[in-house]
């Protein structure tokens, strides 16, 4: 009996193996943006068993093992390990990386791996930010690659693209630190890559040492962004569908005090200056309750001209797929931006004068396959942009503008349904709403077209792993405007509610006047690149070599203009044994016609070495958790040729000028003027750069760190000699004399993990640079404090603030005693309250010599973005935070001065003898031109030393199981998305967005804050 018993134990215990090893499961592979062909989904404890995903990114997989563990592995794509549980079928959803050992990077004109690279290159791939609800790419990058430093100025429709730098600016030439765009190895300008749809990109690397530069020659001192479109793969077409709208709101929206406390404010600043009070005690009463509306107006102008929301919306479907012969890759899509002005327009009318920005993209990529050996490419783009605004007005700036409208002016409209207009201001304009009712619209339309042919032939016959290529590119842009407008202002008129009479206003116009239409050329330009390189790629058992000659040709004319053109030629060479020792070579001999012949071809070579450790025997045996760990250098020489004046700096310009009279009968002939003197010796801007930086992965790539250090010296800068006394009378082109230094670190900690189901990731980017004035050839200074040598680029100057004169100050200026404090040479006597500024050389005036270096300059130098991401079964979360630091700014005029900006709450914690001991603002006046000025007297009183962290980014999405749909939809995706979500700033003087321009009056349009739902869809 107890035999039979054990046969039947056994017999009932012995297939539960089998079935464990019998087991299949099958799914689907994906990423955020669609289903993912080629993934390599094996059995963990069993290598050999595994199975590729097919072209719809599903597979099917007999488990022989017993983890009940799938590794799912694509190159470009975090793997990942899926706990199967009871679970037959699973969806996978990859996170995209850069981290890998086998990731692949595009670099110049080519692209390497991760393991072996030596350069300083940081990358994305485009589906980390496809989901952000931004026009523009680059508003897409802050917080995300290392290296890379941007500024968001302004936040309208169509003009909201940040300026960006790498690694920050290392010339005094603004315009010289702008980095070098290259889009499929074709050169781009900044509003070519502001058009680029975001859904045509498939990764974008930032080059920022010599040894990725230097193959651009004289073109790469600035660092290199470096975008590559999407192309088709191999397999049956795939469609995607995406379709998203949201709405836009200010960032940070103004707050002007009412009718009632600005003439509060405004009668004490009469009474301070010695003037009758402007408003009467019955006036204030009625600002205070309201009951004369049209007499005693109350009228927020912000409130009154803008929606507290707009609408965009955003839509894109692309194709992809194709055969061994052809793949292909075509996109379409279509991006609107709407205005925050209310309309105000009368609807028979059908003139749109709010803000708005269309876009019309469209994307072929091909690539086919002519022979066996020989591959062709043709690559189409074209974009259609329409930028619209209100007719010749910065609405903003006025709503801004105290000098044209008092919040108690007039009223939005008189009780008759007419308009009003400010009676009690200098130019006495009809009311905002009037004039963007019927003022007209300006309006842009823009026309970007660019194709690229290319041909590849293999020459395997000749040596094997060489090959020719050849491209042509064309690049055309053509803007037209188109201006809508009436010549006069539209009929308002001064409502007095007395006698309930009507005045027209000075104007005298009774009637609306017809439109007028005019139109100009903006903008009409042409650029042709002819690219022609020899690539040799080959491993000779542990010897691997890389070579590439290139010859490149650029010519680019605006206009009717004489083409520029742009020529040279570049080489890169690579070896590596066994990934362990890397050597790069890079150099270009090229040069631009802005200079003359003999100075126009410079040489620029670069090399790059590494070191991967972690391939070494003595570690690779020992220390199993560290799968990378690589130290590479690199130094080198770049250049750039970009700098103000003539556009041949070398030849003397002549001019012609306005008419001059001769003889008895004062006959009027033509002039002819002297422009800047030639430089005949002048030649570009170089930079020498250094990096050294270290690679680790460790513990199976979970946790991987990239940290560089860098130093260049930028000299020959081009600039204008400083030494040189206009007592001469002319003037002299940039010449090749200054010198500055720029160093920092940068680098990205990754970690990702799971628990359970739960895939989580998190990502810290970190940048810091600090710049240099070595030497700039400026005027001899009167005092050492005023030089600009030895500080940083853009160093502001100004006075410094050392507290507010007192009623004791006064009264020992006024005594002229011996102990009196400075004071300026100003028409406008000091009083009790105003800012006092230290006597820097002790002459006892406040003057020019008593500036000196304020704050910082207005980029920020560090630069920090955390990014956390996780994702359970279909649910996925991603956020940006973000921070900028070490930046300075201030706001000047209407911004910020009382009678010239509306007056805000921090003018109601001025100086008064009461409140001296906590006052955050100077005395009230209404002289614009004392020392409480900003524009007239900077200083460290109105200078921020800023900084602010942001929620930049938000997506939060659920992908929907493949089960659930439909035979003909292998994906679809539901999301939210937001962009500048919430900014903590450490300010509130200032009613500003945190990146505004530095010295302005802050009325650009404000920056947006986008919420956005949206929903992809796969067809296959």
């Amino acid at each position: 009996m107890k035999n039979i018993i054990l046969f039947l134990l056994l017999m009932t215990v012995a297939p539960l193996p089998l079935l464990a090893q019998q087991k299949t499961v099958s799914g689907t592979v994906k990423d955020l943006n669609g289903v993912l062909p080629g993934a390599a989904i094996s059995e963990k404890g069993v290598p050999t068993n595994g199975v590729i995903a097919d072209p719809d990114g599903r597979f099917k997989l007999t488990l022989k093992g017993t983890s009940n563990t799938v590794i799912v592995k694509l190159i470009g794509f975090t793997s990942q390990e899926i706990d199967l549980e009871s679970r037959s079928y699973i969806d996978v959803v990859l996170q995209a990386s850069t981290q890998g050992l086998d990731e692949v990077v595009i670099v110049g004109f080519n692209a390497t791996r991760r393991i072996t690279n030596t350069g300083a290159v940081s990358a994305i791939t485009g589906a980390e930010i496809r989901n952000v609800p931004t026009a523009n790419v680059q508003n897409a990058l802050m917080g995300k690659l290392p290296g890379f430093v941007s500024q968001q100025r302004s936040g309208q429709p169509g003009r909201d693209a940040s300026d960006f730098f790498i690694r920050g600016v290392s010339s005094l030439n603004s315009d010289g630190n702008r980095p070098l765009i290259i889009v499929d190895d074709i050169e781009y300008s900044y509003d070519q890559l502001q058009q680029i749809n975001v859904n045509e990109i498939e990764s974008i690397s930032i080059l920022k040492d010599a040894s990725t530069t230097a193959i651009y020659g004289i073109k790469g001192a600035n660092g290199v962004l470096v975008v590559a479109t999407r192309r088709g793969k191999g397999g049956r077409p795939q469609v995607n569908v995406r379709v998203e709208s949201g709405q836009q709101a200010p960032v940070r929206t103004p707050k002007f005090l009412d009718s009632y406390n600005t003439a509060l404010l405004v009668n004490e600043a009469y009474k301070n200056d010695g003037l009758t009070p402007r408003f009467t005690a019955e006036d204030l009463e009625l600002f205070r309750n309201g009951n004369d509306p049209y007499g005693h107006p109350n009228i927020n102008w912000y409130d009154a001209v803008f929606k507290k929301h707009a609408y965009q919306a955003n839509t894109n479907v692309d194709i992809s797929g194709g055969t061994e012969a052809v793949k292909y890759f075509v996109s379409g899509g279509f991006l609107t931006q709407n205005g925050l002005v209310k309309d105000f327009s009368d609807p028979r009318n059908e003139v749109n004068t709010n803000y708005f920005f269309r876009r019309y993209n469209f994307r072929s990529n091909l690539d086919m396959r002519a022979t066996k050996t020989l591959t062709l490419r043709l690559d189409l783009t074209t974009r259609f942009g329409d930028i619209n605004q209100p007719r010749s007005a910065n609405v903003v700036s006025e709503v801004y503008n105290f000098e044209k409208i008092h919040p108690y002016s007039a009223p939005l409209m008189n009780p008759n349904g007419s308009y009003a207009y400010a009676v009690d201001t200098k130019d006495a304009l009809p009311t905002l709403n009037a004039r963007l009712a019927n003022g007209g619209y300006s309006r842009s339309k823009r026309t970007d077209f660019n194709v690229l042919f290319g041909a590849t032939q293999q020459l395997d016959f000749i040596t094997k792993g060489l090959a020719l290529t050849g491209r042509v590119a064309y690049a055309g842009i053509e803007q037209y405007s188109r201006n809508l407008f009436r010549e006069a202002e539209p009929p308002s008129y001064y409502y007095n509610p007395v006698d309930q009479s009507y005045t027209l206003d000075p104007r005298g116009n009774y009637r609306l006047q017809k439109y007028r239409v005019t139109g100009n050329t903006d903008l009409y330009s042409r650029n042709i690149n002819t690219q022609l390189f020899l690539n040799y790629d080959r491993a000779f058992g542990a010897h691997t070599f890389n070579l590439l000659a290139l010859y490149n040709r650029q010519s680019y004319a605006f206009k009717s203009d004489i083409p520029a053109n742009f020529r040279g030629f570049s080489f890169k060479a690579g070896y590596n044994f066994k990934q362990k020792y890397l050597l790069d070579i890079n150099g270009a001999y090229n040069g631009s016609d802005r200079f003359q012949a003999k100075k126009r071809n410079g040489f620029f070579p670069a090399v790059g070495i590494g070191w991967s450790i972690s391939e070494e025997p003595f570690f690779k045996d020992n220390i199993k958790f560290v799968s990378l760990l690589k130290l590479r250098g690199s130094y080198g020489v770049v250049g750039s040729d970009v700098t103000s004046g003539n556009r041949y700096l070398f030849r003397q310009e002549y001019y012609e000028g306005g008419g001059y009279s001769f003889g008895e009968n004062h006959a009027e002939n033509g002039s002819v003027y002297e422009g800047e003197l030639g430089n005949l010796d002048v030649t570009w801007e170089k930079a020498k750069k250094a990096d050294v930086g270290i690679d680790v992965n460790l513990f199976k790539d979970k946790l991987s760190f990239t940290v560089d250090y860098f130093h260049d010296i930028r000299y020959d800068q081009l600039v204008r000699k400083g030494s040189v006394s206009n007592i001469i009378g002319v003037g002299f082109s940039p010449t090749n004399v200054a010198k500055t230094s720029n160093a920092g670190f940068d680098g990205q900690i990754n970690y990702r993990g799971s628990v359970r189901n739960v895939n989580f990731n998190t990502s810290l980017v970190f940048q810091y640079f600090k710049n240099k004035v070595i030497f700039k050839d400026e005027a001899r200074p009167a005092y050492p404090w005023l030089a600009e040598t030895g500080l940083p680029i853009d160093q502001p100057f100004g006075y410094t603030f050392i507290g507010y004169y007192t009623p004791e100050d006064i009264e020992k200026i006024q005594a002229n005693t011996h102990d009196k404090p400075a004071t300026p040479l100003t028409e406008y006597p000091i009083q009790a309250g105003d800012l006092k500024y230290r006597d820097t050389n002790g002459d006892g005036v406040i003057d020019n010599n008593d500036q000196g270096p304020i704050g910082k300059p207005n980029l920020a130098n560090t630069v920090l973005g955390l990014t956390l991401g996780a994702n359970y079964k279909g649910f996925s979360v991603n956020l940006l935070f973000q921070g900028s630091f070490g930046y300075s700014f201030s706001v000047v005029g209407t911004g910020i001065e009382t009678f010239q900006s509306q007056f805000q709450p921090i003018h109601q914690q001025r100086w008064t003898p009461e409140n001296a001991a906590n006052a955050q603002f100077p005395r009230l006046t209404s002289n614009p031109t004392t020392v409480n000025s900003a524009r007239t007297y900077m200083s460290d009183f109105w200078l921020i030393d800023a900084r602010y962290v942001r929620l930049k980014t938000v997506d939060l999405g659920y992908q929907l199981p493949s089960r659930w749909l439909p035979k003909r939809i292998n994906n679809a995706r539901a999301y939210l998305s937001a962009y500048n979500l919430f900014t903590w700033t450490n300010y509130d003087k200032y009613q500003q967005d945190p990146e505004v321009s530095s010295n302005t009056a802050g009325d650009a349009y404000i920056n947006q804050r986008v919420v956005n739902v949206g929903i992809q869809i796969g067809f296959k």
